[in-house]
């Protein structure tokens, strides 16, 4: 059952609430998330009876908020990068610029890739936030800016998404799924772990191509195992390689990592390949975990030693969507949750046992149907997985495009946008905001 819906400031039925992901921090025990409509970060403070406030960063750290491509006209050059505050497409918008009847012009349409923020993770007394061209770094209690870390790309400015914290090591990692040769960008986190904090350090450019040369097809979340009796490796999500064309979990060496600090920054002409299974950059060969066949794998986390879980969302409409648990060290498979699939942010809650998924493209059939149609109405819903049978124990109804899911305090926490829609469902769910559940 939800316990709560928290409203955001600045969204209401006329404004399309638009966000990203999210992050708890149990030394403030507050939850922070990412919001392009406001160009914020909005923070649910529990002390405080669950207020929302908000962090707007100005001048460099400012946020990108939503943008995309504009066509002035049909068959007009393509312009990129270009703001949409309310953050919706116009009538028959599509990527492509093609018209139809009813489309409108000037076209606009809301590009992941080029809108900011999107990824957050609390480091020490900061925040890391992803944004388009930059990694922007803010003090977690006051949201006051204490630096921002360019991350260029050119000629369209793309996002740094989604990012992880290694504290045993001090380093953070975040990707850039959107560019030509997806990549991740490694820094060195003491200056930010430092009292008080200063900015981040970049130590390297890691470019995600496989042991073909071929270009990773796109990264997605990433989580370090460096804890006690960990493996010592820095999984992402991969989207596609060669070998594995729906997906792979890619291990990289932290060890590697850890030596890039001498001699940094490695970037530019000297940026450093992973190159797949035993080609990996550095003295320690890297590992592939094969996901299962039309995975098309989004979310991460690591579960009960030796779990690590990965969700698949495939793109193949009619494919069943399932959550995958495998073992970190082997690629063995642990666990196939069928029709547990089709979200986006997973988590494993200690507390309760429990892995909760943010399965926002949830259908009646279990089978993916996309983003949703007409004649497949999505329903968006928080799956609970017991985290020692895996098996589903709960799914709960939740908004509209509820794709980012956190826990702490006991709590779930999963914002949506408006809704109900007749494609993408939210039931319930009128208004954007941020869905507040109990873990047990």
């Amino acid at each position: 059952m939800v316990f709560n819906i928290l409203s955001v400031p600045g969204i209401s039925s006329a404004v399309t609430y638009s966000f990203d992901l999210g992050a708890f921090d149990p030394a403030t025990n507050k939850y922070y998330v990412t919001d392009r409509t406001n160009r914020a970060i909005d923070v649910v403070d529990l002390n405080n009876g669950m207020a929302v406030t908000q962090f707007k960063p100005t001048g460099a750290g400012a946020f990108a908020g939503c943008a995309g491509t504009e066509y002035s006209a049909p068959n007009a050059t393509r312009a990129d990068n270009v703001p949409i505050p309310t953050c919706t497409n116009t009538s028959g918008a599509n990527a492509s610029g093609t018209s139809a009847p009813g489309t409108v012009y000037p076209m606009f349409f809301v590009q992941n890739d080029q809108s900011g923020p999107d990824g957050v993770d609390v480091v020490g007394n900061t925040l890391f936030v992803g944004d388009v061209n930059k990694l922007v770094v803010l003090n977690k209690t006051t949201g006051a800016v204490i630096g921002t870390i360019s991350i260029p790309n050119a000629p369209t400015a793309l996002r740094a998404d989604e990012g992880c914290f290694d504290p045993v090591n001090h380093l953070y990692a975040i990707s850039t799924p959107g560019a030509a040769n997806p990549y991740m960008t490694i820094l060195d986190t003491t200056n930010a772990e430092a009292n008080p904090p200063t900015t981040p350090t970049v130590i390297a450019t890691l470019i995600m191509n496989d042991s073909t040369s071929a270009a990773s097809g796109g990264l997605e979340a990433c989580v370090f195992d460096t804890a006690a009796g960990g493996t010592n490796k820095l999984f992402v999500n991969n989207d596609q390689s060669t070998a594995n064309p729906n997906g792979e979990i890619d291990g990289i060496p932290v060890s590697n990592l850890v030596a890039l600090k001498v001699g940094a920054p490695h970037t530019g002409a000297g940026a450093v390949v992973f190159a797949g299974t035993g080609n990996s950059m550095g003295a320690t060969a890297g590992t592939v975990l094969p996901l299962p066949a039309l995975c098309d794998p989004t979310g991460i986390a690591l579960g009960p030693n030796p779990e690590i879980g990965a969700m698949c969302r495939p793109g193949t409409i009619g494919q069943r969507m399932d959550f995958v648990i495998l073992n970190k060290s082997t690629g063995a498979n642990i666990a196939t949750v069928a029709g547990a699939g089709g979200g986006d942010q997973i988590t494993y809650d200690v507390g309760s046992g429990n892995w909760f998924l943010a399965t926002s493209r949830a259908t009646a059939t279990n089978n993916s149907c996309g983003g949703g149609s007409a004649a497949c109405v999505l329903t968006p819903m928080l799956t609970v997985v017991n985290g020692a049978s895996h098996t589903v124990a709960a799914r709960v109804p939740s908004g509209n495009n509820s794709h980012s899911v956190f826990t702490g305090g006991g709590l779930v926490f999963s914002p949506f946008t408006n809704g109900p829609s007749a494609t993408a469902g939210g039931v319930g769910f009128p208004n954007g905001g941020i869905a507040v559940f109990f873990t047990q």
